[in-house]
């Protein structure tokens, strides 16, 4: 009895081993039968990525990384910037003529360990790269099921970005890298309204903006340039795919090396004379429908703190609505 059931699973077994490599040899068939056309490549990639603002922000991924200075003699975060996974989807999707996957290999230990899979049937290049993710807590207990399993999920998801990014090689994307950072970080014209959407977004996860100005080391969102923008875009990207959590990404060096979140910032309060002084240029700003008096507040109170009465006169500025019903 037991004889025969080892004889089918190991029939069972080559069965499938047959099939399978059947499935792949026709692959590569195919492969070489309709070979990949590199301009064709380019065009479709790069049509996907710049498809529209939030598209192309999702193409982009930022995790902080604390180092010692040892010209400043202090840790301070850098932040590493790269493609995210949603780019590496657009390539291999673009590429074709390929297999791609991911796995989780071990659980083991204080690490889960996924392995990524790129195959070139075209080139017959395969690409395997693993990944290692802790899941312990600070404590060294083990995370609970739930928690492995979304650091799995995340993991898998860096490995088979990885791979699939070694495997297309960088010369025939890296440009179209550029171009998606372009796109979603606009320019000078385009950064007051990103910024304030980028703030937005982080603002939903929890993250407050003085907590996001303690960690960029600016003073308020008029500080904040285009750099900066790629940077919190980066960050979203890697909150969202499981890379980092909020507390972690936007976490402040302290002089030991350590992370700690960032001090509550106090901000003053806007003094009769500054408001009148700087009464003129902040109502030419909303009678140039610049800034409604709305956006125009929230800005001011990013340095200083405004008064209920200082609030009720800078609503007065705004524009009356117009009449209905007129005719010329």
């Amino acid at each position: 009895m037991n004889e025969s059931e080892s004889d089918l699973i190991t029939a069972d077994s080559g069965t499938l081993a047959v099939l399978n490599k059947g499935e792949i040899d026709m692959q590569i068939a195919t492969a070489h039968k309709y070979p990949r056309s590199i301009k064709r490549f380019r065009d479709e990639t790069q049509q996907m990525v710049t498809l529209n603002e939030q598209v192309a922000q999702e193409c982009i991924y930022s995790l902080p990384r604390r180092e010692f200075d040892k010209g400043k003699n202090e840790w301070v975060v850098k932040n590493i910037e790269g493609p995210s996974a949603r780019f590496a989807e657009v390539v291999a999707s673009a590429w074709g003529n390929s297999r791609a996957g991911s796995r989780v290999v071990s659980d083991a230990g204080d690490f889960v360990t996924a392995q990524g899979v790129f195959h070139d049937l075209e080139r017959n290049v395969a690409i395997t790269y693993e990944v290692q993710r802790r899941i312990t807590d600070s404590k060294g207990k083990r995370y609970k099921p739930d928690m492995i399993g979304v650091t799995a999920n995340a993991a898998c998801s860096i490995a088979l970005r990885n791979a699939i990014l070694k495997g297309v090689p960088k010369a025939f994307w890296a440009d179209m890298y550029d171009a998606a950072r372009k796109t979603a970080i606009g320019d000078v014209q385009t950064l007051a309204n990103r910024r304030s959407r980028a703030l937005g977004v982080l603002q939903k996860m929890g993250v407050l903006p003085e907590t996001v100005f303690a960690f960029l080391r600016v003073e308020g969102v008029e500080d904040i340039t285009l750099d900066h923008l790629a940077t919190l875009f980066g960050l979203t990207t890697a909150i969202k795919e499981g890379e980092t959590t909020p507390e972690q990404a936007f976490a402040v060096s302290n002089e030991e090396g350590g992370t700690e979140p960032p001090k509550p910032v106090v901000l003053p309060t806007c003094s009769a004379d500054d408001f009148e002084k700087k009464k003129p240029g902040w109502k030419a700003t909303v009678e140039g429908k610049k800034k409604t008096v709305n956006e125009l507040i929230a800005m001011i109170q990013t340095k200083t703190l405004l008064t209920d009465d200082q609030k009720v006169e800078i609503a007065s500025w705004a524009p009356a609505p117009a009449a209905e019903g007129a005719s010329a």
